[in-house]
């Protein structure tokens, strides 16, 4: 599963506040039991705090510097979990982890390049399935959280998770990959072709679609809702979402959400005014008849010696409500059947 949880700030509505949503976000796990849940978003003492209401079998990977560089005094410093990997330790064993920075300097805490707006991070775990047999399958997992405002940065951050889920496939032939996100741009938009291209990583919606005889997905049409909830999936709103994600591809910063005052929406004409030759109207229409306005993915990839496959039998966005909502996105939660190939 992949889940935006929000981060715990004031909301507008109380009603939308952390305190509020945690018994909601904690019900929606507790259904649907997911082996792994990478989250994004969530405050260090924010994830520890939820965690304390979940089964003791979750168990959460992070940033936690080893405190050895005095110089780095804020405790945010020491421990990260915005991009928190969260896994059931009956089903798996944490085996290797590794924290990067998506900038020009990976290795150094806090970085951010190309005009990003916050710093964007890469959690990294690899991990043995837990099995009574004695044939070990190991899993390479990766959860992201791409920039919001510039586009240039998200399709450099995009590049570095690209390479660096390469080198961990280099460098572990036989394991499996799964990389989950909020990539804040939906399909067919540049960050996801520089995941996907050369059938890099498989986007599961795509594989779950064509193989629909053997796998399930439902048509919800967003992820992110913004507090709206359902009423998104409605073809008004879909229309919106279509001009909205044309412009944001673009790198031209929209509001986050609905404007609540009029001169909000005389600004937005203005850039609709000024930015309109720079619009593709090919790729707009592509965008609209795909009707898919996802930025939360799971994307996959197969053992590179051939000797696992993962095969797509569920994939769903879920906790779909229009009022006492769990988090502005929706989560979306996938089952994969795992193949083994026998090499004689």
């Amino acid at each position: 599963m992949t889940f935006n949880i929000r981060v715990d700030i004031p909301e507008h509505d109380p009603n939308n506040n952390f305190t509020k949503r945690i018994y909601r976000l904690t019900e929606t796990v507790e259904k649907w039991q997911p082996a792994i849940l990478s989250v994004q978003e969530p405050f260090t003492d924010q994830l520890q705090h939820w965690q304390s209401h979940l089964p003791r079998y979750y168990q959460s990977i992070g940033y936690q510097h080893d405190r050895t560089n005095s110089s780095i005094q804020h405790p945010l410093s020491h421990m990260d979990f915005q991009v928190a990997i969260l896994y059931n330790n009956q089903i798996l064993k944490l085996l290797e982890q590794d924290y990067l920075w998506l900038s020009k300097t990976p290795r150094f805490i806090g970085s951010k390049d190309w005009e990003s707006h916050a710093v964007r991070t890469l959690n990294i775990a690899r991990f043995e399935l837990i099995s009574e047999n004695d044939n070990s399958t190991n899993i390479l997992v990766f959860n992201t959280h791409l920039d919001s405002k510039s586009e240039q940065a998200r399709q450099e951050q995009a590049k570095i998770v690209r390479s660096t889920i390469n080198k961990w496939q280099r460098q572990y032939p036989t394991d499996v990959v799964l990389l989950f996100g909020d990539f804040n741009s939906i399909p067919k938009q540049t960050p996801y072709d520089i995941l996907t291209s050369s059938n890099f990583l498989y986007d599961t919606w795509t594989i779950c679609k064509v193989h629909s005889s053997t796998c399930i997905s439902n048509s919800f049409s967003s992820t992110f809702h913004g507090w709206l909830g359902s009423i998104l999936n409605t073809y008004a709103f879909q229309f919106l979402q279509t001009i909205a994600f044309t412009f944001h591809g673009l790198g031209i910063i929209l509001p986050h959400g609905l404007p609540r005052h009029y001169l909000s929406y005389i600004d937005i004409l203005k850039k609709f005014t000024k930015y309109y030759r720079m619009v593709d109207l090919s790729k707009m229409m592509s965008i609209w008849s795909s009707r898919r306005f996802h930025v939360d993915w799971i994307l996959y990839q197969n053992s590179i010696d051939g000797s696992k496959h993962l095969e797509p039998r569920f994939i769903s966005v879920i906790d779909i409500r229009s009022s006492n909502y769990s988090s502005d996105h929706f989560p979306v939660t996938a089952l994969f059947q795992l193949k083994k190939q026998n090499k004689n």
